[in-house]
């Protein structure tokens, strides 16, 4: 494994990555995002229903309106996830005497914030709202990011501590 300082300039950056990209996300007008999200319901519907096709117009209609809100509520959770995890790297390995919780709780109060703000920045920008249940979202999306990680960096040290427990293999 290489230098906890190569991981800890690595979370970072891409801490800061996907905030420039929630935040490009959240500055796109409420036409442009919904061309946006109707491309991916489109293409996620067209996926889970394979007769999607042929379907009478009213039905698929019907059928999207439905999964658009699924979709778009799931991108909110899935942005919050990668930045919790990131942010929770980069708690992690920046400060290595810090506990996993105090790491976790600090991770999750900057992702708290974030989307916090998101929504506010939101309010500035044509044909786009603020909602408090995308902050609940977000916060639910970053508080799993960050378990995540916590797991992850878990497993591999129990696999790092077993492979220098075992005896050493005879020829």
């Amino acid at each position: 494994m290489k230098h906890p300082k190569y991981w800890a300039r690595f979370f970072l950056i891409a801490s800061i990555v996907t905030a420039a990209l929630i935040f490009w996300f959240s500055s796109k007008n409420g036409d442009d995002s919904q061309a946006m999200s109707d491309l991916v319901t489109l293409n996620v519907a067209r996926t889970l229903r394979p007769d999607f096709m042929e379907m009478s117009i009213k039905a698929q209609q019907s059928y999207l309106e439905t999964l658009s809100t699924i979709v778009r509520k799931n991108a909110h959770f899935c942005e919050f996830m990668l930045l919790g995890f990131n942010l929770m790297g980069t708690m992690r390995f920046y400060f290595p005497r810090l506990s996993d919780r105090s790491c976790r709780l600090r991770a999750m109060g900057i992702a708290v914030l974030y989307a916090a703000s998101d929504e506010l920045h939101q309010l500035f920008i044509s044909e786009r709202s603020s909602q408090v249940l995308d902050v609940l979202i977000d916060t639910a999306g970053s508080l799993t990011g960050t378990l995540v990680l916590t797991l992850c960096l878990a497993l591999l040290a129990r696999m790092a501590y077993r492979s220098c427990k075992q005896p050493p293999r005879r020829s």
